[in-house]
């Protein structure tokens, strides 16, 4: 299976760019692999949502959209759930055996490590992606509150999303990106608004290394 990490601090909007990538990865695999009116498979996508919390509530956005959410909550990938994460991982693999796995980190995530644990541990992995959503509105609060999260956030990113930029100026996007790209500029770089329809093309080169 395929597993695509998505990294990126709280409010960045994880969720909504995921929302918008499974919708892409299903449908791509609908047109190549029709179903048959009858036919009841396994799922071909799961999404593996951390909550640090008790409750989740991007949880139940991704499961409104029919998608199939496995839960870690009450803690972090990165730090307390390792193992589960190893677990849940595997169970899916055994059970399902997807051709995608989404996995959401919590906002204090760092991406690089919870990689280092999928590829030690995990099974039937096929590849792996990170996948790293910036804030475009709270950037520079951010960089300047918490700069070694962020930056270690985005330095390891295969692909960087900059996501708000709906919320700024043409000329502060452009200082932004130029930031961001500071940062790591060998990863793929898409300045978006998942607020509204991202161009299809952006999710086919955004995961294209690994179809």
């Amino acid at each position: 299976m395929n597993v695509l990490l998505f990294g990126g601090f709280l409010g960045s909007g994880k969720t909504s760019v995921i929302l918008q990538v499974a919708r892409y990865l299903v449908k791509i695999m609908e047109e190549g692999f029709p179903k048959r009116p009858t036919e009841r498979e396994k799922p071909s996508l799961v999404i593996i949502e951390n909550e640090v919390g008790e409750t989740g509530i991007d949880d139940k956005i991704l499961r409104a959209e029919g998608l199939n959410v496995r839960d870690l909550f009450a803690g972090c990938i990165c730090c307390t759930l390792n193992a589960e994460l190893t677990i849940c991982l595997n169970e899916i693999q055994e059970e399902l055996s997807p051709k995608w796995v989404i996995i959401e980190t919590t906002g204090m995530a760092f991406p690089e490590k919870i990689v280092d644990t999928i590829i030690k541990y995990g099974k039937g992995i096929d590849s792996i992606k990170t996948i790293v959503v910036a804030d475009a509105e709270r950037w520079d609060e951010l960089s300047t509150v918490m700069p070694g999260l962020i930056e270690g956030q985005i330095s390891k990113a295969e692909v960087i999303l900059l996501n708000k930029i709906d919320c700024l100026e043409p000329e502060q996007v452009s200082i932004v990106e130029d930031r961001v790209r500071g940062i790591n500029p060998s990863a793929l770089f898409y300045a978006i608004s998942a607020q509204l329809e991202v161009d299809p093309q952006i999710w086919s080169e955004a995961v294209s290394v690994i179809e």
